[in-house]
């Protein structure tokens, strides 16, 4: 028998750090020092992943069937380690849209309540 197709909004909602990865995917194919560093970027420094817990959320993400593997390669001109790169399924695609769309509500719900106003 094969298996239940997944609904996205199981995973809601998103632990933030896998929320990131998958953001920092969102432009393309990427390697794991890469996404560390744009994740750091893109939260002012709020997340700043080590090496492990990094790895760690990413083989969870491709366990899950959000990310896959994209490519290895080496680094420029052979020199140095070769860099795994991983990028989104489309599955981790709808998941990532349930949890923005989710997000979204919060926020609208938000602004009517007067919590927050503009687009701020």
């Amino acid at each position: 028998m094969p298996d239940k197709p997944r609904d996205p909004s199981d995973y809601l909602p998103l632990p933030d750090f896998w929320l990131h990865i998958l953001l920092v995917l969102g432009d393309g194919p990427s390697h794991g020092y890469a996404i560390g560093k744009m994740m750091r970027e893109r939260s002012d420094g709020r997340l700043s992943p080590t090496t492990g817990t990094l790895y760690h959320g990413l083989r969870r993400l491709h366990e899950e069937g959000l990310i896959r593997e994209a490519a290895v390669s080496s680094s420029d001109e052979g020199k140095g380690p070769r860099r795994q790169y991983f990028k989104l399924t489309p599955f981790g695609r709808r998941v990532f849209r349930a949890e923005a769309s989710r997000l979204q509500a919060v926020l609208t719900a938000a602004r009517r309540n007067k919590l927050v106003t503009g687009r701020s």
